[in-house]
């Protein structure tokens, strides 16, 4: 067995200073000519709004407003811009691709959206590509974002796997204002580089809804880097009475880009061409003591790559294709048994599969593959004077592997007016990607989940009357069941858990 150990500091100070929309909610009294600033909610790491000071899991938030400010098409350059931790990869002008010569990549805590450890979610829903198990981070469009909640740290509690170095979940556009807006953005610049954008939002009385669309070009900054996107997103709501809502959403997503290879290798006729799309469906209801939500997902992608070829070679007879899917319902309701407390239990059932293929004949990697996951947690909060008590337990089943215990806990506690303390424990896991156990040589079926442990301690202080917040987190994080490719053998090399690490650091 392997031991690694790394040590991540980061080395930049990430101070939040910012307008008070972005910070607190501001409630004003006419009457008295006095503000009084309520804290900000999230609900990411508890499926209802609860005080972000409060929570025990730290959780940073990119408001929209601030998503706005930065006039990109992608999410992922706003988010590596304001969240403590998070790295993204880059490859030229615009997008980011797949396969090989792909940016895009996500890390956080030394985990790898790239090896599906970073799990990403559009209204608490899990969205990647599932037969290799990553995010595809074209797909992750600024425009459809009201704000973005990521979670520090094993997040599996809530969203199974996947979630082992945290969970970035981007939570969609709303109409927050009656009458119509429409918004047009028209860009350009060097090599060929275009975007545009509309937007319009709607909402009038229990109706709202929300219709956007963009168009990303370059010609790149090589020969042979072109890369072209167009999106579409549209989302509706209904107030069906004071307790019940319900809304709907779809987006579509489709890139093609050029993969230039190395400079002094150049690669010809590289091409990725991939089309991902997202519906859900939500009933949701709220009586005050009580309050919950179906809902219902399916994500699907197409895929084409062409390998390409280099001088001298020959283009490739077949391009690879895959398929997939993933769909599910998720059910939940928090229910406040009385002051302060709130107890939130939920189910979730999980479908996915896919195929991929070359020759569709004689060279075929996975041949419709069908898994399922299926489980249930209990979340548990109290919040009690200055502190803050958190307990929770899901129960996973797999298709393949059988059952798994996620654990989790936290305690906060406000020691001044302005400053708060926390504390939280969390596991988390990460399934065998569909590669991982059917594809290529080193296939193993008998894999079990990597998994993780995530200790965490957070300062956080606020200053100039909630105008500025400064928070200070340090983890440490220790796993096993890491699954790598080993020697079995006579030259044979195989899939196996057998690798484990500690990673340990200080976000600012």
């Amino acid at each position: 067995m392997k031991r690694r150990i790394s040590l991540s500091v980061l080395s930049c100070l990430s101070l939040a200073i910012c307008l008070a929309e972005n910070n607190v909610a501001i409630l004003q009294d006419t009457i008295a000519g006095k503000s009084v600033s309520l804290d900000e909610v999230v609900i990411t790491g508890s499926r209802v709004p609860v005080p972000r000071d409060v929570i025990p899991v730290p959780i940073s938030v990119v408001h929209r407003s601030t998503i706005e400010q930065s006039e990109e098409t992608a999410l992922l350059p706003v988010l590596m811009q304001q969240v403590p931790g998070l790295y993204v990869t880059s490859r030229g002008m615009a997008g980011y691709g797949v396969s090989g010569g792909a940016a895009g990549g996500i890390n956080m805590r030394g985990f790898s959206g790239g090896s599906g450890q970073v799990l990403m979610l559009i209204d608490g829903h899990p969205q990647y590509a599932t037969i290799y198990g990553h995010p595809v981070a074209d797909a992750y469009i600024a425009s459809d974002a009201q704000r973005v909640e990521v979670s520090h740290g094993a997040a599996s509690i809530l969203y199974g796997a996947s979630a082992m170095g945290g969970a970035i979940n981007i939570i969609t556009r709303q109409a927050m204002e009656d009458g119509n807006k429409l918004s047009v953005r028209l860009m350009g610049g060097s090599y060929g580089t275009q975007r545009y954008a509309l937007t319009d939002t709607y909402r009038n009385g229990r109706f709202s809804g929300v219709i956007s669309g963009n168009y990303e070009r370059t010609d790149g900054h090589r020969i042979h880097s072109d890369f072209g996107m167009w999106t579409g997103f549209a989302k509706l709501g209904y107030d069906l009475a004071e307790e019940w809502k319900v809304t709907g959403n779809v987006n579509i997503a489709k890139a093609k880009a050029q993969v230039p290879g190395q400079v002094s290798r150049p690669l010809l006729d590289g091409t990725t061409d991939v089309l991902r799309g997202m519906a859900g469906l939500s009933l949701e209801n709220n009586y005050g003591k009580t309050r919950g939500a179906v809902n219902f997902y399916y994500n699907w992608g197409d895929h084409e790559i062409n390998d390409g070829y280099y001088q001298g070679g020959t283009p490739r007879p077949y391009l690879f294709n895959s398929t997939d899917y993933m769909g599910g319902v998720n059910i939940y309701q928090a229910v406040n048994l009385f002051q302060g407390n709130t107890i939130t239990g939920g189910f979730d059932v999980k479908l996915y599969g896919g195929d991929a293929y070359r020759d569709p004949v004689t060279e075929i990697y996975a041949d419709n593959i069908k898994l399922h996951e299926v489980a249930g947690y209990v979340l548990a909060q109290q919040q009690s004077g200055k502190s803050m008590f958190e307990v929770g337990l899901r129960i996973e089943d797999h298709k393949l592997y059988g059952t798994e215990f996620i654990p989790q806990a936290g305690y906060s506690y406000r020691a001044t007016e302005h400053t708060h303390v926390k504390f939280s424990f969390s596991k988390g896991f990460r399934s065998p990607n569909m590669r991982e156990l059917y594809m290529y040589a080193p296939a193993n079926e008998n894999l079990l989940p990597e998994r993780s442990y995530s200790y965490d301690i957070t300062v956080m202080q606020k200053l100039l009357n909630n105008r500025m917040s400064m928070e200070l987190t340090l983890y440490y994080i220790e796993g096993d069941n890491m699954i790598e490719v080993i020697d079995i053998g006579e030259g044979r090399m195989q899939n196996r858990n057998v690798g484990q690490f500690a990673n340990k650091g200080i976000e600012f």
